[in-house]
């Protein structure tokens, strides 16, 4: 059995055959999707907040490796990423069988310190699925909620570059093909591939791909920054209103606002009632942008 492949595309690639590769492999390679300057912008903004981030201490987590989250209200480079026209091009392609609206559902620099070891396997659409239990217990999956998420796609993610990503430095270890194996699948070590790519390219996965952090067996830090979308009925894993409040997100572009929530989903998902005063009743939740400038 010869050891899968994660495919690399330049960016003059179609969505159409972005859309097919994410069906066919759940993953793939987009391959110097910003450049040296931009990436270097991001990281302008950025150095201080991952510079000040403590380190997880869980075993799923890992304990040399940092989770730097509010990037949206951190970054102006990176509210330009998130509204990126190949990125949201691919996103509703992607998703769009499942939801009208998609929204932003994590955004976060994992750094991988040197010495960290390698991620337990993990599907991002499990996020959905699990039970919470007491610290003692085993986390189980709710098989309702298990079952629905294999019959849909609830996630697409974009992790960048910040630095190159090869075996020795932990790039994220993907399966590709793995989105359409069962959840209690026990695949093996051969399966699962180094995400290997340089600073500014892109590695693009599905909510259902098994995948995770790899071991850094280097001296230098692995640091990848992740925009995540998900559908619009379904409750984001970042709470993008408290790490983007209205006084921060009333400056924002129109379309940013909108992933971050502040947007009626379908119907009547997510509007607002201002407490105080009366007679603002059931309105959009750009009122509540509106309503900080006053």
């Amino acid at each position: 059995m010869s050891q899968p492949k994660i495919k690399t595309f330049k960016k003059d690639i179609s969505s159409d055959e972005m859309v097919k590769t994410l069906q066919e492999d759940g993953c793939f390679i987009f391959e110097d999707f910003l450049s040296n300057n931009e990436v270097n912008d991001i990281e302008s903004d950025l150095d201080p907040f991952i510079e000040a981030t403590m380190r997880s201490n869980t075993n799923f987590g890992g304990f040399k490796t940092t989770r730097t989250g509010a990037l949206m209200a951190r970054s102006p480079n990176c509210r330009k990423l998130a509204i990126n026209k190949r990125i949201m091009s691919l996103v509703k392609s992607f998703l769009g069988p499942y939801a009208n609206t998609f929204q932003l559902h994590v955004t976060q620099v994992i750094r991988v310190l040197p010495g960290e070891k390698a991620q337990m396997a993990h599907r991002d659409r499990w996020a959905w699925s699990q039970l919470q239990l007491p610290a003692n217990e085993e986390p189980r999956v709710n098989p309702v909620l298990a079952k629905i998420m294999t019959e849909i796609e609830p996630q697409l993610n974009f992790m960048l570059a910040i630095t190159d990503f090869n075996e020795e430095n932990g790039a994220t270890l993907v399966a590709p093909g793995s989105h359409k194996s069962a959840d209690d699948a026990q695949l093996p070590d051969e399966s699962f591939v180094p995400a290997e790519m340089s600073r500014g390219s892109m590695l693009v996965f599905s909510g259902s791909i098994l995948h995770g952090a790899g071991s850094n067996t280097s001296n230098k830090d692995r640091i990848g920054l992740n925009i995540d979308y998900s559908l619009g009925w379904l409750r984001q894993e970042d709470n993008q209103y408290l790490s983007c409040p209205p006084e921060l997100a009333k400056d924002f572009d129109p379309k940013l606002q909108a992933l971050l929530g502040y947007a009626v989903a379908g119907p009547s998902l997510g509007y607002f009632t201002p407490p105080l005063p009366a007679g603002e009743d059931l309105t959009a939740p750009q009122y509540a942008l509106k309503n900080t400038l006053s």
